[in-house]
Formats: C-alpha cells, structure tokens, sequence
C-alpha cells in the first residue's frame, strides 16, 4: 500500500502528540497532594473540561469517546480506526447481553467508541435482528445467549463475545490489506492468550479450561502454553526467550509471583504494547502513527483514571505509582 494517503493524517497526529502527557507530569500527579490539586493540575491539558465535570469517570468516559470521533474524521481508511474499536463492540455486546439477562440498565456502561453505534447494538441484541451485524459479531452474540442459558455462568458471556471480537479484528485487518494490521493484531492476541494464561494458572485451572479461553489467531500456538501446565510458572517466561514477549511476561511473572497481584500481569501486558508502538515515532506517514496515537491516549486515559481514582480514595501515592502504565511519551 502507498503510504502517502497517510501523509496529512500522520501530520495531524503528529501536531497531537505534543499534547500528550509525559511521564513526569504523570509522577507529579501521582504525588499531588489530594483529589483536588489533581484536577487543578490537569487543567492546562486536553483533559481539562472532561476531568471538570461533574462525574470524571464519565468525562473520561467521553475523552475516550471523542479520541474514536477524531482518528475517524482524520483517518483516509476506516479499517485503521475499526481496529481497535471492535474492543468496544465486544466491551458493548457483553454489557448488553448481561443487562438484558438481569433487567438493569446498562447505558452508562455502554461506550460509544465501536464499530456500531451502542444504542443500534442494543436494539438488535434485544429485538434478536442481526442483519446489521457482522457475521462473526452475530454468532458470537447469538453463542453468548444460548451458552448462558445452558450454564446460566456469565463466563461462558465473556468467552464467546471476546472469541467474536477478536476474530473480527482478524477480519478487519485482513480485509484491509495492510501488512501492519495484520502484525498488530496478532501480536495483540499473543499477549492477551499470555495474560490469560497467568490468570488461568493462578487459579490453578487444567488445559481443558485453558483451551476454552485461548484465542486463535497469533503468533504463539496452544501447545506451546500446553506443555508448561505441569512446570513452574516462573519458567514460563523462559520458555518465551526467543519470541518478542520475553522481557515483559518474566518481569510480569516475577512481580505477580511476589505479590500475588494480577495487576502487575495487566499492567506489564498494556506496557508491552506501548513499547511496541513506539516504533511508530520513526516513520515519516502510516497506519502505525494512527494506531500508535490511539493506543498512547488510551493508555493516558486510564493512568488519569488510575489517579484520580486513588485521589478520590486517599490511596498512598507509591501504591498509586506502581499502578500507572508507562507514557507513550
């Protein structure tokens, strides 16, 4: 593909990324002295009116929103943007199945940053007409209703959509013709499976149970996490030395294995992929500059929230620290 399409969208994201916090801005935030000074100190970045409002988690909430409503308008392939936005077709699907199953109310939860709009996906999930729906999206809602019915476990919800979702990528990044895509999106779903797995091991689960949760689709197979159930899981990071996630999943492993906190796995996992965008900063025009932005202000989002929250819970500054993502910047 001639990545001169790219050209004047790579140059608007590059006059947006002097916006984007930095790490020290990031420390200072983290050692504010309360709730307050936090929200003063955001207040000559482009989260001031968002953090302002009444509720921050919901004006974060619509950062999030208008970032998708940006890259869409700027972006000259609407496959780029789909991407990453059917994480919230599956974040929707889920939400909408599970509030349906309960009789509440999900809007709130629900975030307009997909593939298809939120409020459409509701009323196709509750009049059950799918035509609008991608296939795969389809079966995967229609899978997720008739799974729960059979076990009534809001697991079995979170296992076919997530299943859906990701293979949507898949077809999006296909589809799209964009070597790079197709790069990403694998890789995405290695670290995802490897996540899992740590998750799934410090539950102490078989390969039965594993298989069930694993997604098809990257670069790393089944057998490989099969043939270490039965070894230590501080091993397992060995077993990826000559693959890209080494240093992330042994430093990730090392940290849970010391405190027992799946948080660190997480929050190793959403760092690996920071660093692995950064490629992006050394390429004139393309999709990666596009992605990369969008994955950089996610990331920027969830630290704010990550703060403001511990703010709001008079939580220790050093703990706060320890939970924040790394910048993009």
């Amino acid at each position: 593909m001639d990545n001169t399409i790219f050209a004047q969208s790579s140059g608007t994201i590059r006059a947006l990324e002097n916006k984007l916090i930095d790490s020290s801005k990031f420390e200072a935030l983290a050692d504010a002295k309360d709730f307050s000074e936090c929200i003063r100190m955001l207040q000559d970045s482009r989260y001031a009116s968002y953090v302002s409002m009444p509720s921050y988690e919901e004006g974060l909430k619509m950062a999030l929103e208008d970032l998708y409503k940006d890259m869409y308008k700027i972006t000259p392939l609407k496959s780029v943007v789909d991407l990453p936005a059917a994480r919230y077709d599956g974040h929707n699907i889920k939400s909408i199945i599970k509030g349906n199953i309960l009789n509440t109310d999900v809007s709130d939860i629900l975030i307009e940053a997909g593939t298809i709009p939120a409020r459409s996906l509701g009323t196709m999930i509750k009049d059950k007409n799918f035509k609008e729906m991608p296939d795969i999206l389809k079966d995967a809602a229609i899978k997720a209703s008739e799974d729960y019915e059979e076990t009534h476990n809001p697991q079995y919800i979170d296992l076919a959509v997530d299943e859906g979702t990701f293979g949507y990528m898949i077809d999006i990044a296909e589809e799209s013709k964009i070597e790079y895509l197709n790069e990403f999106v694998k890789t995405y779903i290695d670290v995802t499976n490897i996540k899992s797995y740590v998750r799934m091991r410090s539950q102490n689960k078989d390969s039965d149970y594993y298989r069930k949760f694993f997604l098809v689709g990257g670069y790393i197979g089944f057998d490989m996490f099969e043939s270490f159930l039965n070894e230590p899981l501080e091993k397992f990071g060995e077993k990826l030395v000559y693959t890209p996630y080494y240093k992330w999943a042994k430093d990730g492993i090392g940290e849970y294995l010391k405190t027992l906190n799946l948080g660190h796995i997480e929050k190793f996992g959403d760092n690996f992929i920071i660093d692995y965008l950064r490629k992006a900063k050394y390429i004139n025009m393309g999709p990666e500059i596009i992605i990369a932005y969008i994955f950089a202000v996610e990331n920027e989002i969830k630290s704010i929230r990550i703060i403001l929250t511990g703010k709001k819970n008079k939580v220790n500054s050093d703990i706060i620290r320890e939970r924040l993502r790394e910048a993009y910047v």
